[in-house]
């Protein structure tokens, strides 16, 4: 018989720490909650042993569910086997894993898991804990004959009565359960107190954050019947003396006096949150059936509904995987990504379908989830294609967005001039035979996969093909006819295409305020942004921040020093011009970089600037750097302002 690859047990302490350590807070929620859930149940609660509270102090949490419950050897399996626990294993389904090393580190004192099923309508209970030598392992109880003597040990019993730890197992079970599961987690010693979660210094979960984590965490609470699992949290709180009314939560007495009022609170889901005022649609981003659903609330609804049980209140973007969301972020560059701007993200909630990677189809595309259930990546282990699918989102574009952030720029008095915009369009024009911008052109004898973006070359900013019978014309260099694709490139696209300079397409630039968090850089670029003025659109936005210190330096050195006497808020308008043309021709200049050959390897291959290097180049440490110390800057500010200001005071 050959021999199997197996763990040590002395291993599996180890592997079950990192596991934990990868799985991130409040992870032992999600597992038990989805072990509750696939076990059928209609009710998942998380509560509080009531029992021990009474008479010892001791805050326990419970978790409870009325699924079909664990046959004693079912439940053995499930506590002492790690990547198993009697399910099929799979890259798309649960690993076996998740529940016990999420909460085994932060409980060596033990976890008490009772369960009923139709075979042991009494219930079968187990015990495990860490041992002195850090592995876990069963507790055992030893079995006694009619006459009192000892029989054997054994590692499953039933409920009992249980004095030291104040309570009777058997009574935890509510009316509610016929067959279902009980946890009961123990902490780190008889007197620990669990109701709060993890309380590992890096981490000192709170109740609070335990229901906000599942409300963000669950996408919708899936149905039993038509009606949503009810899953419920118990929270605490005292009570305090001087309330007249009595609450109708339960009111528990703990010995040292305090009366603890016990308050349910439900979860709902996060699309529970978004309200139904809002404006929807679904846009698919790739080839592969990736489909985006955006959630636009128009004021004055509060963008975020429901109560305060929620992780954040304003909308983020989000990753369904399996009905549960990943990859949560509110943050500006991920929405810019897709187009959606500072305006209206405060606005938009967007959640990501890609499809889910089976083994059941190893050939097609899709995402998979970390053995943690923490992060996500794309089949072969690639990170996720955030870039390509905001742009495939930006190409399509739904016109209700985009007529909110009209709307919203409307209502902006910090609009860029038309006269700056036009006279970048001259600066820029005399750039083009130089600085042309890059993109990726359907061609039947290209090297560059892609899919089409939805956009065609020479028609800078508009989405959509063309009219069916409209006239085509010579592509150029290469005998295409007609109009040519854009690509997005993709590793798996449809499509072949080349590297192609054409013309049009600059961005143009802005000055604002920055917010806190991007308050350190003078400039950011904004590639998903178009704007028209004077009838030119715009492809990308560079903005610079008015209020940071180098800039606020600069405009007082050229209206306080150079020239005091003219109008400052004109001064301010040349020096703005002048570093925002500047801001401009570097990431253009920047972009004209893509694919240049810069050198060879030992073995004589290319070394070529890629897509990510000019990416790197332009994000806004890079731009910022760019922008510091311009003596041409300088001098183009003399010159101009010269002409317009007279001559400088301190010549």
């Amino acid at each position: 018989m050959p021999r199997f690859v197996h763990v040590p047990t002395e291993a599996t302490t180890h592997l079950i720490r990192q596991a934990y350590e990868a799985g991130g807070p409040y992870q032992w929620a999600r597992e038990a909650w989805k072990n509750s859930e696939e076990s059928g149940a209609s009710i998942i609660h998380f509560g509080i042993e009531e029992q021990a509270a009474e008479r010892q102090g001791v805050l326990r949490r419970t978790i409870m569910d009325n699924g079909a419950g664990m046959r004693p050897e079912d439940l053995k399996i499930f506590l002492t086997t790690f990547g198993g626990g009697g399910k099929p294993i799979g890259v798309d389904g649960n690993f076996g894993q998740g529940f016990k090393s999420s909460v085994l580190p932060w409980n060596p004192y033990g976890v008490v898991v009772i369960s009923y099923t139709a075979e042991a309508p009494d219930g079968a209970m187990l015990w495990i804990y860490r041992d002195s030598n850090g592995n876990y392992a069963l507790r055992e109880w030893s079995t006694e004959d009619e006459n009192g003597e000892f029989v054997s040990l054994t590692d499953v019993v039933q409920p009992f009565v249980d004095d030291e730890h104040g309570c009777d197992w058997s009574h935890i079970r509510p009316l509610w359960m016929h067959t279902g599961t009980i946890m009961v987690l123990l902490g780190s010693a008889p007197d620990s107190d669990t109701w709060m979660g993890d309380q590992d210094p890096s981490r000192k979960e709170t109740v609070d954050d335990l229901i906000r984590y599942l409300n963000s965490r669950l996408i919708e609470v899936p149905q039993r019947n038509g009606v949503p699992i009810e899953t419920t949290v118990v929270d605490l709180y005292a009570k305090k003396s001087s309330d007249r009314r009595d609450t109708r939560d339960k009111t528990v007495n703990l010995p040292d006096g305090r009366a603890m009022v016990w308050r349910p609170r439900r979860v709902h889901g996060l699309r529970h949150y978004i309200p139904d005022a809002a404006v929807t649609g679904t846009v698919t981003v790739d080839e592969h059936g990736t489909q985006v659903d955006w959630f636009y609330v128009p004021e004055p609804e509060p963008p975020v509904g429901g109560t305060a049980d929620y992780i954040v209140q304003r909308p983020v973007a989000v990753v369904d995987y399996q009905g549960e969301a990943y990859h949560t972020d509110r943050g500006k560059s991920r929405y810019r990504l897709f187009g959606i701007t500072d305006e209206i993200m405060g606005r938009t909630w967007l959640i990501v379908r890609p499809p889910v990677y089976s083994d059941s189809q190893p050939t097609r595309w899709g995402v998979i989830t970390q053995a943690s259930r923490h992060i996500l990546f794309g089949k072969g282990g690639t990170e996720l294609p955030w870039e390509e699918w905001g742009d495939a989102f930006f190409e399509s574009f739904p016109e209700e967005l985009a007529k909110a952030q009209r709307e919203a720029r409307a209502r902006d008095t910090t609009q860029t001039d038309p006269s700056m915009a036009k006279n970048l369009a001259r600066i820029l024009d005399r750039l083009n035979p130089r600085f042309k911008a890059s993109r990726v052109l359907s061609s039947a004898m290209g090297k560059v996969l892609g899919y089409p973006s939805g956009s065609f070359a020479g028609t800078s900013g508009l989405r959509g093909p063309r009219p069916a019978g409209g006239s085509g014309k010579p592509g150029g260099t290469g005998g295409t006819s007609g109009p040519r694709h854009v690509l997005v490139p993709a590793t798996a696209g449809s499509m072949q295409g080349s590297p192609s300079r054409v013309r049009g397409g600059y961005p143009t630039f802005d000055w604002k305020r920055f917010d806190p968090e991007e308050s350190k850089h003078l400039a950011q670029y904004v590639r998903n942004d178009l704007r028209t003025i004077e009838g030119t659109e715009y492809r990308g936005v560079v903005y610079l921040n008015s209020t940071h210190p180098v800039f606020v330096q600069e405009f007082a050195h050229w209206a306080d020093q150079i020239w005091p006497k003219a109008d400052p808020a004109k001064v301010r308008e040349l020096v703005q011009r002048v570093y925002g043309e500047e801001a401009v021709a570097h990431v253009v200049h920047a972009q004209r970089l893509n694919g240049t050959l810069v050198g060879k390897t030992e073995d004589n291959e290319p070394i070529l600037i890629g897509e990510a290097d000019v990416q790197q180049l332009l994000e806004p440490t890079a731009l910022s750097a760019a922008l510091l110390g311009l003596v041409n800057v300088e001098q183009r500010i003399l010159t101009q302002g010269g002409g317009q200001f007279g001559r400088r005071a301190d010549a």
